[in-house]
């Protein structure tokens, strides 16, 4: 059975982009896993040069792997990389100013020629939306003028590569604005370029127990972030260590289209695990969840 885990930087390795990446890919592929989501470098302004994509390409496929997803970026990383940067990002996917949203497409394209690379159909997008971008119609063109620009010009680079956009919901505004933001989206762009990462984790801070983004915009959704947590902040654990309602969970995605596996993005230092240990829990629960997708879908076609 295929299953999915996200692949972290894991910055205690003295040479985790080596000799590090290659154990860590070997321990996901002993544990069982088929595919991998790569997620070193998402959301920062890091630029992969060619030697660095091919090293990459080649690190995955000797450990007999396959990329299921990439995470791209919109610029840069609030987390990791803007401690140490000017508040003012060079790259962003959402500035009114031509030069800087310029830059981020260019960033962009080089996550794409990276999923190219890798064999991933998709790069999976952050927007950062926020309540109060939906106040008035002066605020709303503020947010989606430069935003759409942005994709305007990318557009043409995922249609000539093949590559989709899935644009990853997250959790710092309402859920009437996410589903208004799906929608003024996906009105404007077709579904071979722009479609959606559900993120449960983040849905389940955004709407406790819902599923209304599924309901809404299921037929868009072209990759899967799945991780639990108590509806109250972002946990990122594993299926069932949280209070997500799994069997609902399940039934939603395999009411979907969306094509298996589905990706878990929980970091294994999240547990108090070895890397190698980690991993084997984690592909026996998603065996387990992959399990629970398929009996769903056979319930509903019989």
């Amino acid at each position: 059975m295929d299953t999915c885990i996200t692949v972290w930087h894991w910055s205690n390795h003295p040479r985790w982009y080596d000799e590090g990446l290659k154990e860590t890919l070997r321990l996901i592929a002993e544990a069982g896993f088929t595919h991998i989501n790569w997620n070193p470098d998402s959301g920062s302004s890091y630029w992969y040069a060619k030697s660095e994509i091919g090293f990459i390409a080649d690190c995955i496929k000797n450990a007999g792997l396959k990329t299921k997803s990439v995470h791209a970026t919109n610029g840069v990383n609030v987390v990791t990389e803007k401690p140490h940067l000017p508040k003012e990002s060079r790259k962003d996917i959402h500035s009114p100013n031509a030069w800087q949203r310029e830059a981020a497409v260019e960033l962009l394209q080089n996550r794409i020629d990276l999923a190219v690379a890798l064999g991933s159909p998709d790069v999976v997008l952050h927007v950062d939306i926020r309540d109060e971008f939906h106040r008035s119609d002066e605020t709303k063109a503020a947010f989606y003028e430069p935003l759409c620009k942005t994709l305007d010009a990318i557009q043409p680079y995922c249609l000539e590569t093949g590559i989709k956009i899935a644009v990853e919901n997250l959790f710092r505004a309402s859920v009437k604005t996410y589903l208004e933001l799906y929608n003024i989206l996906f009105e404007r762009y077709p579904a071979q370029f722009l479609g959606v990462c559900y993120d449960t984790g983040h849905w389940e801070i955004a709407e406790p127990g819902g599923f209304s983004l599924l309901d809404r915009f299921g037929d868009r959704v072209i990759a899967t972030h799945l991780h639990d947590n108590f509806s109250a902040q972002d946990d990122h654990l594993l299926p069932f260590d949280g209070k997500i309602d799994w069997e609902a969970c399940t039934k939603a995605i395999a009411a979907t289209p969306y094509s298996t596996p589905v990706n878990f993005e929980t970091p294994y230092d999240s547990y108090g695990l070895s890397e190698a240990s980690f991993y084997h829990r984690a592909n026996a629960v998603a065996v387990k969840i992959e399990t629970m997708i398929a009996e769903a879908r056979r319930l509903k076609n019989t």
